[in-house]
């Protein structure tokens, strides 16, 4: 890497390496546990029931000379701004006499994209609030920059490994996950990734994201409680699109229920009126004849406000219950008149309201979209691998863990289970809870 970059990003990104001086709440060894939590306190204790993640005190708003005093380097630099090693594993001077665990962090930071360098910046942020809260002081983490290529990020992911990672938090993408996991020289390290894509979960990688289908399995078995038997998709005609009705069509028939009507137009589609047209009529013939329906529009921001009050405008009944994905989470569309009484599936907002406050208090700034399910995986391999080591087993804890976006466990498929909560759109422009996600797991199942 040229001095240039390294000047670059030590502007740009969040920390690097340091100690952390919170521990975390082991895990309970009862033949019956509640899920784990991922929170601070005293090594060893255990509690019998799952906490909600507690929030330590921090620093207030850190200036960057400030966080660089926290760290033992920048990006591929250490604390006098050299290149670290490529060859031997990198032990800060001050940590050299413990044995380390080491984590290669493969994020996109100079991605030719604005806003996914952003992004970056924000899970690695995310991750230094983890090492605050969850690491013990022998936990040391690697940052490396992907760019968002594939070649690259297996390039990255090689320099780690002969740093000594012992696993990988990332890379986001899932091309470049599925190069990891096409390298021979990396097999047997665990991989922590982010992309939704569930083909690329598997054997040692696992995916940390909320994929698409955990949020309409959510909205499926809510909506089904509440006596709806007829769904309907309104959406893009996109490979994300696609993913969603095929998860809706699913869903609907594990809970013996249908998907009545599909209407697909152009992905970015301002105003699919046809398309609306159709789909009004199949619902009002649907309903007429079959029950109440509700209808999903998997769109979030300005898109969400131009295409959902396009069935309204066409006709559809005032009884047709429209829903969406945790896109809806979001005080700018709750004003739209369409959308008012909409349900819409979410991480438990509670907690990752107390986490945007306290990142907005330490950076300046609001926590990036995915942050939070960052802090999420690093506070949960921390946590794991304590002793040293991040085995597999642990990773596949049948009872779960409890983090800031609710309950999760990851299955043996390499995807993550979660117990999300359904909200309400209110009269008033706001959101309010219908339905917390569940707090345990249904024994057995795994």
């Amino acid at each position: 890497m040229t001095s240039r970059a390294q000047s670059r990003f030590g502007r740009l990104a969040p920390s690097l390496v340091f100690s952390a001086f919170l521990f975390v709440t082991a895990c309970a060894t009862e033949t019956t546990r509640q899920p784990a939590p991922i929170s601070t306190g005293t090594p060893g204790q255990t509690r019998s029931t799952p906490d909600r993640v507690q929030q330590p005190e921090q620093p207030d708003r850190l200036t960057l000379d400030e966080r660089r005093s926290l760290h033992a380097g920048g990006f591929d630099v250490d604390a006098n701004g050299m290149p670290l090693p490529e060859e031997g594993a990198f032990t800060p001077e001050f940590l050299a006499d413990r044995d380390l665990v080491r984590a290669g962090v493969l994020l996109p930071f100079s991605h030719p994209n604005a806003g996914v360098r952003a992004e970056a910046e924000g899970m690695l942020a995310g991750i230094e609030m983890a090492m605050f809260d969850h690491a013990h002081d022998n936990f040391v983490l690697m940052p490396k920059d992907t760019a968002g290529s594939r070649s690259k990020a297996v390039e990255m992911a090689k320099q780690a490994q002969s740093q000594g990672a012992d696993f990988f938090l990332g890379p986001l993408f899932g091309d470049n996950i599925a190069g990891l996991n096409e390298t021979r020289s990396l097999a047997g390290l665990p991989i922590i990734g982010f992309s939704n894509d569930r083909g690329v979960a598997g054997g040692n990688t696992w995916l940390a994201s909320i994929s698409p289908e955990e949020e309409v399995a959510a909205l499926v078995e809510y909506a089904t409680s509440q006596g709806f038997r007829q769904f309907a998709y309104f959406g893009p005609q996109s490979a994300l699109g696609n993913r969603i009705e095929s998860a809706l069509q699913f869903e609907a028939s594990q809970h013996g229920a249908s998907v009545v009507a599909s209407g697909f137009y152009p992905d970015g589609s301002n105003s699919p009126t046809s398309e609306a047209q159709y789909l009004a009529r199949s619902i009002n013939s649907a309903e007429q004849y079959g029950g109440p329906i509700a209808v999903l529009i998997p769109e979030s921001g300005t898109q969400l406000r131009k295409v959902a009050p396009l069935l309204a405008y066409y006709g559809i009944r005032r009884s047709v219950q429209l829903v969406g994905l945790s896109g809806w989470n979001d005080e700018s569309v709750w004003r739209e008149p369409s959308l008012k009484g909409g349900w819409f599936v979410s991480p438990p907002q509670e907690d990752l309201d107390a986490f945007a406050t306290r990142y907005q208090r330490i950076y300046g700034r609001a926590p990036t979209r995915l942050a939070a399910q960052a802090y999420d995986a690093a506070a949960l391999t921390m946590q794991l691998a304590a002793d040293g080591e991040l085995e597999r087993d642990e990773i596949l804890g049948g009872d779960g863990f409890v983090g800031l976006n609710g309950l999760f466990r990851f299955t043996s498929d390499g995807n993550a289970e979660r117990k999300l909560s359904i909200y309400e759109v209110t009269q008033d422009g706001n959101s309010s809870l219908l339905n917390r996600g569940a707090e345990t797991f249904d024994p057995g199942i795994g």
